[in-house]
């Protein structure tokens, strides 16, 4: 576009310019990640755009740089590694997105998150769907088929009590999608095998109504976190839940969780 060509104020003019650059699919949300979670590596950049190709976030990001709102810094030369942020003009675009984001509150239709919550309980599942459906459009599952089933529409957040998932929790991964944030169940004293499941936090049961659904909402929040903060976040919910059944010395034993102290 020809900004001069338009028949408005000059003033006017320089916003179509910057509109033109926020419409490219990848900028925006690249912005946006980091405005959140500066500073990121490249791979951890990719990790939180799932769908965008190595090859598009390096061509985005170089396009960012040339436009004076990304910038790169090297934090070693052995091994090379290099962190992405923004510059002051990159994160003076805070604002804009903010408008953005009220502006389309008022007058677009925000569609509504999607949650599938699985236990072998129906009764629960009715419940727990209760008490999330002011915020999610629920789906509630009583057997591992059902919840294979319902992973394929890639929801946003899957609440599942683990004894319901028949299969090893290596397998579940193969059906959860990454971008899917998981709350696991446990009951009263599950097993060390905890530690091996993949997952952003951890529910003992029996649950209250307010725990669920601050617990839930905090995990809408976190989307778009780097794969590090999301690992970290999930090995401490694991660890609370483990260290308040089992001995420090006993979890710092065992395979499975002693890593989480190297860690």
């Amino acid at each position: 576009m020809d900004r001069r060509t338009v028949l408005v104020p000059p003033s006017d003019r320089l916003s179509l310019e910057v509109l033109e650059l926020l419409s490219n699919k990848w900028e925006p949300a690249i912005i946006l990640t980091l405005l959140h979670h500066e500073p990121l590596r490249f791979n951890e950049l990719e990790s939180a755009l799932p769908d965008i190709s190595a090859n598009m976030l390096t061509t985005a990001l170089a396009s960012l740089a040339e436009h004076g709102l990304v910038q790169r810094q090297t934090i070693s030369d052995t091994p090379p590694q290099v962190e992405y942020e923004l510059t002051d003009s990159g994160r003076q675009l805070k604002p804009v997105f903010s408008t953005l984001s009220t502006w389309g509150q008022d007058h677009l239709e925000t569609p509504t998150p999607t949650a599938v919550v699985a236990d072998c309980d129906d009764r629960l599942t009715e419940l727990y769907g209760e008490w999330l459906a002011a915020t999610f459009d629920v789906t509630s599952v009583n057997t591992t088929a059902e919840l294979r089933e319902s992973l394929v529409n890639a929801p946003e957040l899957v609440v599942v009590d683990i004894a319901l998932w028949d299969g090893s929790m290596y397998e579940f991964e193969t059906y959860c999608p990454t971008t899917t944030r998981r709350m696991l169940l446990v009951g009263d004293r599950p097993d060390l095998s905890l530690a091996a499941w993949h997952c952003d936090d951890v529910l003992r049961k029996p649950i209250r109504k307010t725990e669920l659904v601050s617990r839930a909402k905090a995990q809408l929040e976190c989307i778009g976190q780097s794969e590090t903060e999301r690992d970290c976040a999930g090995t401490e919910a694991k660890l609370s839940i483990l260290e308040s059944i089992y001995p420090q010395s006993q979890l710092k034993a065992e395979d499975l969780t002693a890593q989480f102290y190297d860690e």
